[in-house]
């Protein structure tokens, strides 16, 4: 079913005429994006890492609505900035991209509705006029007619859905209409279900809506300016029980706000920016399914930006949604949404577009999250730093994430070699095979795993040969200083041995606990000797003894030849094949 559009007084902006849905919307040189062309699906599902510009569209969009209804207003092509109803920076100079907004540049939105020859569009512009002020320029038929309506809400921007107050005074239309194309409609709600419940049409569309995300609730709303201070809004549950609307399940108030905002306004394009924010993945499948609803239901596209795993599950199964990938300022159609969904439950989302964009040989997957020994390692080893890619996973547990990394490094980038990085921590040989069948990395195709001949990679710089070129001494001598540095912490380095262990024990021996070796019996006499020594706790323990020598701590953090391991020279040469 499709309802006609209306303004915020349920009058009809212009006619009643069945409108076609916005195909596409072109926008140009606003912050962060240079150009994006966006082909509009019914749910347009945005995501990028930080600061990748995926709000910036949505901001975008919802300007250049903001900034036709300003010029419609002020009935001239130029204005002063406070005629804009929103604005997302405070000096509408810096929306450019790249530069200032200056009288030679612009920034462009063009919105595209129908197709073929029912094809209608509308643009508009903004460059700086004389004096300082905004410069607005439109072209367009009925369409631009619409978008600029200050009654119509062709739009409605909402930059996370948060909370409501516990209290909300009775509003004017114009103050709460103002709020809502700011983008603060969370502040007015109660003053939305009002009016709302005063229009019999309204309600009914409004509570039709509801039933289908929360079947059997109903939402009431009532205020008096006579005998009430404040508007009065409860829901009914099914059981029959009445709650406030500030006591109600996150879940249930966002599906209030946004149907809210459609039954209310009727927005051609409801743009949400990260609704998901701290949301239970129960409220974001909630979140889904209500947006979902929403488009079934009315003429609204829903563009939105998120970081939500749950949410892209969602919109994956629903026949008419499309994700952008949004990377460097550039919004690309992407039409495997399991990709993204494996770097969002990874947390490497960021991770993965500089991978993407960058002309990297290997990707190094690593348990470290202090990654400037592993980088050393490589150099070391051959790997110059901009030839690899490294990625921490920071627990030993999560190595199967790179089966899955991996994956998606095969597809999108075939020519990157994938090596998954595991501290031994005193495992054996036989230990390490176990490692391979638990995780099913094998090493073949593109991927290989490496495990350090030593316990970890600090290891490795904490070695007599390494500490003997380092500190110019002998490597007799320098082995003397290392056993010395452990034998004056002899519990703490047993301890740290007997940990490691016993996490062995539990990821490799599950099944079996009988048949792993006995710690009494790899560390006879409870003495650990240089070999079984945890690297990282060895290398900090000798940092003053570095530092006594007039040396340095910091000075072992170089390349040497102690640092070449065969193994690892022996891995390289097999994946370059």
């Amino acid at each position: 079913m499709i309802f006609p559009i209306v303004s915020g007084n349920g009058k009809s902006p212009l006619s009643a005429e069945l409108h076609c849905l916005i195909e596409k919307i072109d926008l140009r040189r606003f912050k962060r994006i240079e150009g994006a062309e966006l082909k509009l699906s019914r749910i347009n599902v945005f995501v990028g890492g930080n600061n990748s510009g995926k709000s910036c569209i949505l901001q975008g969009i919802h300007f250049g609505v903001a900034l036709a209804q300003a010029r419609k207003i002020a009935g001239s092509d130029q204005f002063s900035p406070e005629q804009l109803r929103y604005c997302p920076t405070d000096d509408f100079l810096n929306l450019c991209h790249g530069v200032r907004l200056h009288e030679g540049t612009s920034v462009e939105v063009k919105f595209y509705e129908g197709i073929g020859d029912d094809e209608r569009t509308a643009s508009v512009s903004i460059t700086r006029g004389r004096n300082g002020v905004v410069r607005a320029r439109t072209s367009g038929d009925s369409l631009l007619e619409r978008i600029s309506d200050p009654k119509g809400f062709f739009s409605i921007y909402v930059p996370g859905l948060a909370g409501v107050s516990l209290k909300e005074e009775y509003r004017s239309e114009l103050v709460v209409n103002n709020g809502i194309a700011r983008g603060d409609a969370n502040l007015f709600l109660r003053n939305l279900l009002l009016r709302i419940e005063k229009s019999e049409q309204r309600k009914a569309r409004f509570s039709t809506q509801f039933d289908r995300v929360f079947p059997g609730c109903l939402v009431n709303t009532d205020f008096s300016e006579t005998d009430h201070l404040t508007i009065s809004s409860r829901v009914r549950m099914p059981e029959g029980r009445e709650l406030p609307l500030d006591m109600v399940g996150t879940g249930m108030l966002q599906a209030i706000q946004l149907i809210a905002y459609i039954t209310m306004y009727e927005p051609r394009l409801l743009l949400l920016d990260e609704p998901d924010a701290h949301l239970h993945p129960t409220n974001q499948k909630l979140l889904a399914n209500t947006l979902m609803s929403i488009v079934d239901g009315s003429e609204t596209k829903v563009l939105i930006a998120s970081h939500s795993r749950h949410l892209l599950d969602a919109f994956s199964q629903y026949n008419d949604a499309k994700l952008f990938w949004v990377r460097e300022g550039v919004a690309k159609e992407h039409g495997d949404w399991a990709d993204v969904a494996v770097l969002m439950d990874l947390g490497a989302l960021d991770q993965g577009e500089r991978l993407l964009n960058g002309a990297y040989k290997y990707l190094f997957w690593t348990e470290d999250d202090d990654t400037k020994y592993l980088k050393m390692f490589l150099r070391a080893n051959g790997v110059a730093e901009d030839e690899c890619f490294i990625f921490s996973y920071q627990a030993s547990s999560k190595v199967d994430a790179a089966k899955l990394m991996a994956a998606f490094v095969s597809r999108m980038r075939p020519g990157v070699r994938t090596i998954v990085h595991r501290d031994r921590d005193f495992m054996s040989d036989d230990e390490v095979n176990r490692l391979r069948v638990k995780y099913a990395l094998k090493d073949e195709g593109s991927t290989r795993l490496f495990v350090t001949s030593k316990s970890d990679i600090e290891a490795y710089f904490a070695s007599n040969e390494h500490l003997a070129e380092i500190l110019e001494i002998s490597q007799d001598d320098a082995r003397v200083l290392i056993e010395a540095t452990i034998q004056e912490s002899q519990n703490e380095f047993t301890m740290k041995f007997q940990s490691k262990r016993n996490e062995i024990k539990q990821s490799l021996y599950k099944n079996d606990p009988e048949n792993c070796p006995k710690i009494e019996d790899l560390l006879p006499g409870a003495v650990v000797p240089v070999e079984k020594a945890v690297g990282k706790l060895l290398l900090k323990k000798l940092g003053p003894k570095v530092q006594s020598r007039s040396v340095n701590a910091g000075a072992v953090l170089v390349a040497s030849a102690a640092l070449v391991d065969q193994q690892f020279q022996t891995l390289l040469a097999d994946v370059k094949e």
